[in-house]
This record gives structure tokens, sequence and C-alpha cells, in this order.
């Protein structure tokens, strides 16, 4: 039973580094962007996925939070691009999967970015 609980706990912290690489990207490229482009503040969004906890997750599903639902959006030029962030070993989970595979059925642009640099190849590519 212990050897369980430290394999788990291995695994919940492992996820959670994992996380925490995903928001340092995340951050980095909001900064990036905010400071580089700031006669286009506001086009890149955060999408809360996210919830604090159970009450505030049956609320965000209430008001319409799709699960697997991309971490940014860029809109540029009457485009929306879907960004999700995953570290360098990070995958996306089946519900990106049907996500990404939903909105590029309607058209939109979808992309995994990795890094800060790997954003800024993608802006330098619409442009």
């Amino acid at each position: 039973m212990e050897l369980n609980i430290s394999k788990s706990k291995f695994v919940m912290q492992s996820n959670f580094a994992m996380m925490l690489s995903e928001v340092k990207i995340q951050t980095q490229i909001f900064q990036w962007h905010w400071n580089s482009y700031p006669d286009e503040r506001g086009l890149l969004c955060y999408n809360l996925n996210n919830s604090a906890n159970k009450i505030d997750g049956n609320r965000n599903k209430a008001l319409g939070l799709i699960k697997g639902r991309s971490d940014m959006v860029y809109y540029y030029q009457s485009s929306a691009y879907m960004i999700e962030l995953k570290n360098a070993k990070g995958k996306q989970s089946k519900e990106q999967i049907l996500w990404q595979e939903l909105l590029e059925s309607q058209g939109f642009t979808y992309v995994v970015i990795r890094s800060l640099q790997e954003f800024k190849q993608f802006k330098d590519n619409l442009c």
C-alpha cells in the first residue's frame, strides 16, 4: 500500500511539474506578445479551462465551459487561431484532440506550441 501511495505522489508531482512548465510557457508567450505588440493587446487571450474547485467546475460547465478547449486564442486579421500549449513531453488529451478536430472541421487553425520560440515562429509566419 505504501508503495502505491509513493507512486501516486510521484505521478501527482510529475503532473504538477508538467503543468508548471506549461504555465511558464504560457506566461512567457503572453508577456512577450503584450510587450512586443502593444497595438494587439487583447487579441491573444487565455481560456479559463481549469476550475478552482468542484462548485466552480459545475458552474463553469453550466456557463458553457467545454472540456479540451485550447489554452489560448489569438485573434488576428479576421481569423482566430487556437493555441494549445504543451511542454516538450506533453501530449494532448483525448478531449483536446476532439476539440482540435472539431475546430479544424470548421476551418479554424489549431496549433500546438511548446516554447516561446515556437510561438514567435508561428507569429512570424502569419505576417
